[in-house]
């Protein structure tokens, strides 16, 4: 009888590693709404940001599929509310699919950026006007979304062309040019 204890001890010792858990787990529970298997897996240690492939976290898959539960759940663990996947999607853009109120409030509440912007450069109201869900639309207006991104002014271009063809604005003006001094002569100086 001891040999077999001992050989079914050494069978799932060797074993143990092919079933092991990672994050994967823990995005498929998320993703599927096992709030049991979800809250097991983060009581393992399993890492609450860990990301698949594509970036994606459990966060942004509960936040997908709206099932607030296990959103609070991953933020008590400290799921990072900032992430973005590989495109920029972050947890509270994904929030706007089925436009749950309470999964945009605990996210902006955790301090998910209302201003992010996905690769693309369209901002979380962008995408939120695309939904048409006008309760989170206003969710939104209120934590202090803009819909466009705002550009730095040192970052902003002039038009290219102006109406003759030179640098300038659409009304054929050019930019003030500066006064060259030619040799021999000397520029006025301003008083």
């Amino acid at each position: 009888m001891k040999y077999k204890d001992g050989f079914l001890i050494l069978l799932l010792a060797l074993f143990q590693p092919a079933y092991a858990e990672d994050g994967k787990d823990l995005f498929a529970a998320a993703m599927s709404g096992k709030l049991d298997r979800t809250e097991a897996l983060l009581a393992q240690g399993i890492d609450v940001n860990s990301k698949t492939a594509s970036g994606r976290t459990a966060l942004m898959a509960a936040s997908f599929k709206g099932n607030v539960l296990i959103v609070k759940a991953l933020l008590a663990y400290g799921a990072d509310v900032s992430l973005a996947d590989n495109s920029g999607t972050t947890a509270l853009m994904d929030a706007f699919v089925f436009g749950n109120e309470d999964i945009v409030n605990s996210l902006i509440a955790a301090g998910a950026d209302v201003n992010a912007l996905d690769k693309q450069k369209v901002t979380v109201m962008g995408r939120a006007k695309k939904t048409a869900h006008e309760a989170v639309i206003k969710i939104l207006e209120k934590a202090g979304a803009k819909e466009e991104a705002e550009v730095p002014i040192e970052e902003q271009t002039a038009p290219k062309e102006g109406v003759d063809g030179k640098p300038g604005d659409k009304t054929g003006t050019k930019p003030a040019e500066k006064p060259v001094e030619k040799p021999g002569t000397k520029l006025p100086v301003k008083k």
